[in-house]
Formats: structure tokens, sequence, C-alpha cells
């Protein structure tokens, strides 16, 4: 009975009309998917304000009562990645509705030795109609205890990590939504920046687009530093401190063309403590000779033992930036330097600096650099240029936990390797320095410029460096400037630039223009 009624539609050149999944049915439907490696894969459809407990704790002490809330629908899928016998790596992949997808995916990092999903970018990113991931850098928690278990974790944090989400992820959008991404983006900043400064040297199919910040590219050296600075700031106190800011300020806030406390270019200020060197013994409004060795040392570049240059200095300024300042200045020595030397060079639980950490620590960290590469600072870009990838960097001037000098250096690295014009830099490569910014964001600067999700004042490309990058991308104009903004409003918003240029105040316009200097 049923085929003859079957046979009649059929003659009559009608077609029984499929039943179309809906969103939350795909979602649920994509949690059978099979991925090779992958060995855990579950998945939650939420919607628009709906929030869900995450998986992991992130070793904040949070436990189930993180949460992670999503301001639009999406299909939240989570999976594990094998990426070796003794590791692991956790995805998080947030699919906005079929009809709310642009074509577009984005990838987002982690921050310091963590290995926390970025919620806020992973939020951000659906609501830009991007199809976003994020993954733990191999390992659950805040530190970097867990690179003592195994090398394989260290090799996720430094590279693999990102590189398995990526790829999973598009397996993954191809899935749900029946066809690939038509272009692909990563956005992060610190740790993050320099996982996707790695991913372009290491793998540069990836992403067509990277906007990284404050990379922590020249790891060790860097790490070294913050160490070094650490030991030498313990020897001033607080009062001590104000004078130094004050004295920074007197000698090299204006050089800009307007006093507003914030150095615009460190690089011309050329800080000299010992003008605050007492005449006689220590009192309260001047420093000894030690102390202002430490300041000097602090505000000096980092050199080896012939010469050569290992990183930059701490930029003057930066010592105000007191967001930042308990990360480096503590009182316990610097935790990334620790936990580093602690749980990865020398695998020892019981590891503590000596006064004279420097040199010698560094030597030894880069003989195990050997087995964990995790530096990140090859200057061979020429696969990711061929390939018609776009990088687009940004570094505050007041950033305290990795100097911006580091992001100078190694922008100048890459030019002198593939031997390129300023032309030809242009055209792949774009570093933007940020006045007055701390790490990554905050700062009395104009902080906010689109460069992460909480940091996205204005949905214009020309204000929102994500969307100059999509542009850049998809049509081929990359940004010669970027308005930021201190505090949401076009009322403090500043001009920024592209290096080589830098902002000078113009008082008969009252305002920042770009001027490149020879």
């Amino acid at each position: 009975m049923f085929g003859a009624r079957l046979s009649q539609v059929l003659s009559l050149g009608l077609v029984a009309p499929a039943v179309a999944l809906s969103d939350a049915q795909r979602c649920a439907a994509l949690a059978k998917t099979t991925i090779k490696n992958v060995h855990s894969l579950d998945t939650v459809y939420l919607r628009a304000n709906e929030s869900y407990r995450v998986p992991a704790s992130c070793g904040m002490g949070l436990g189930d009562d993180l949460l992670a809330q999503t301001s639009v629908n999406v299909c939240v899928v989570n999976a594990v990645y094998n990426t070796s016998r003794t590791s692991a790596t956790r995805i998080e992949v947030w699919l906005p509705d079929q009809d709310a997808w642009y074509g577009r995916i984005m990838g987002t990092g982690t921050g310091g030795l963590g290995g926390c999903v970025d919620y806020d970018d992973l939020k951000w990113g659906p609501a830009l109609h991007f199809a976003t991931f994020g993954h733990d850098s191999g390992h659950d928690g805040m530190s970097g205890a867990a690179f003592a278990r195994s090398d394989e974790v260290v090799v996720d944090y430094a590279t693999r990590s990102l590189h398995v989400a990526a790829q999973t992820s598009k397996l993954l959008v191809r899935k749900y939504y029946g066809r690939q991404q038509d272009k692909s983006y990563y956005v992060s900043c610190s740790n993050g920046g320099r996982q996707g400064m790695r991913n372009a040297q290491d793998y540069p199919h990836d992403f067509d687009g990277i906007l990284a910040g404050s990379p922590a590219f020249n790891f060790i050296n860097v790490a070294a530093m913050g160490g070094i600075a650490n030991l030498a700031a313990a020897k001033l106190s607080d009062d001590d401190w104000t004078l130094v800011r004050k004295e920074v300020l007197r000698q090299c806030d204006g050089l800009d063309g307007l006093h507003d406390e914030i150095i615009s270019d460190p690089d011309a200020c050329q800080f000299l403590p010992e003008v605050l060197l007492c005449t006689g013994a220590k009192r309260a409004d001047c420093l000894s000779v030690e102390q202002v060795e430490a300041v000097r040392t602090i505000h000096s570049p980092l050199y080896g033992a012939h010469g050569e240059l290992l990183a930059a200095r701490i930029d003057p300024g930066a010592e105000s930036s007191t967001s930042f300042w308990p990360i480096v200045f503590g009182p316990s020595f610097y935790a990334f330097a620790q936990q580093w030397w602690q749980y990865v060079v020398y695998n020892d639980t019981t590891w503590q600096p000596t006064p004279h950490f420097g040199l010698k620590e560094i030597a030894d960290a880069n003989k195990r650099e050997k087995q964990v590469p995790v530096n990140s600072f090859d200057p061979d870009l020429s696969a990711f240029r061929k390939r018609g990838g776009k990088l687009l960097t940004y570094h505050g001037r007041r950033d305290i936990v990795i100097p911006s000098g580091g992001s100078l250096m190694y922008y100048e690295r890459v030019q002198h390797a593939l031997s390129l014009p300023q032309s030809a830099m242009d055209d792949f490569y774009r570093l933007f320095l940020i006045p007055g910014m701390d790490h990554c964001y905050l700062g009395p600067g104009a902080w906010q410029f689109g460069q992460i999700g909480f940091g996205a004042w204005s949905n214009a490309s020309d204000s929102n460096a994500l969307l100059a990058l999509v542009d850049w991308v998809e049509k081929g104009t990359g940004p010669e400037t970027l308005r930021g903004s201190a505090d949401g409003t076009a009322q403090s918003s500043r001009l920024h630039c592209k290096y080589p240029a830098r902002s000078v105040w113009k008082a008969d316009v009252q305002d920042w223009t770009c001027v490149e200097f020879p």
C-alpha cells in the first residue's frame, strides 16, 4: 500500500521534502563526529544569554562555579585531542547558528604559563559572526607545574596545541555548516601572542590573518630579564619607586609634544637615574649608589657574555604600570621565571634562584631549549608571506611584563632575514606600538582598539584591530593607523601609528598625528 502511494507521488513529479534539522539538532548530531586522535567529544546548544559550567577549573579554585555565558546562540563543542602518549589538549569550539555565520573561523590562545581557555574572546567571536575556538595549551591550570610531567606537555604549550586545535576546529566547522571556512583568523595576547607568531613560523597555512599582541617570543631571555629586574627592584622601597616614577616623567614626558604623564616613545627617552643619587647618606628624597645601579639595570638591555643583545630593556614609564607591577616586582621572585626554571629547565620543585640569577641560568635554559623549543624567535616568515598571510601585531609601550622592545627586535630580525624594504614588510607584517598601554590592556593610554573582546569600543575597522585585519585579508587594504580609546568614548580617543611612524601631538590642531623620523 505504502509502495503504491510512493509510486503515485513520484509519477506526479513530486518529491517529499527532507526534514531540515534545527541548529540544536545539528549540534547534538555533531557529538557523534569521529576525528582521528580525538578521544572525547561532546556538545551543548546554548541560546543567547544562557551559560554553562566549563569542563575544567583552570586552576583558579573556582571549580564548578566557573560559568561561561554567550550573547548569541551557539553550539559549544568540547573535544580532547591526544597529542602524544603522555599529553592531550582540550579544545573548545563555539559555533553560531548557520544563518549567523559569515564563513570565518577565529582561534584564540592562552596567557602566562597557564592553560585556561580565553572565554572573553571565545564569547566575542560568535557575536561578530565568527566560529571561534580556544584551547588549554595542553594542560589545565594557571601554573607551569604540568610541565614537569612530560616534555610533550611543554611541546603542546609551545606550539602544537594551537595547531591541532586549528585543524580540529576546521573539521568541526565543515561538519556543522556543510562547508569549510572562507578565511581563518587568530587573536590573542602575551603567551597567546607568542603562540600566534610561532604558528606563523611552524604552520604557515593554519591562519590567513593573525592578530598578536605583546608576544612572548624570545621567551627564555625575556623571562630571565624579568627575574633579574625583580631582584634589582627589591633594593628599592615603595617610596623610592615613587621618586623614580616622578623623575622618569620629569625627564621624558613631553618628548611627544604633550605633558600628559604618557611617554609615547620610550626609545627617545634616555633616562638618567643618577640624577637621584644622594650626595651623602641615604635620604628619603634620593637613592643610594646601589639603588641607582638597580634602576639602571632594570632600564638597560640584557647583554650576553660576549656583548650580544639578549633582551630589550624595561621601557622607562613601565614602572608606573601599577596594575601589572606585582607580577614582575612583587615580593616573591618573578613567577614565570621561577616556574620555567623550576619545572622545565631543572625539573626540581625545590629550586630557588640565587641573588646572581642571570647568564648561567640562561645558558642552562638554552640547553633544554633543544629538547623543548619555546623561544619562537625564528625570523623566517617567508612561507607565511608567500601564502598571502597577514600579521597585525601590537605592543603596549608601558608593558612591564614583556617589554615592547622585544617586538621591535623581532620585527627588525624578520626584515633583515628576508631582506625586505619597508613597503614589502607592510604588505604582510604591521606593528603598532601603543603609547600608555600596559600589558595587553589597561593603562592611561587609549588602550581600547578592538584587540581583545573587552577592548572593542567600536566596530569601525579604523578603530577595531580585528576588523582591520579582516579588511586587510579580504579586501587587501592594511591599516595605516588605529584609533584607540581610553574609556570607550570618542572624546578620549587617540591615533596609533603603524611602525616606523610615531605619534606626535600637534598643538595647532589639538590632536595626534603620525610622523616618520629618519
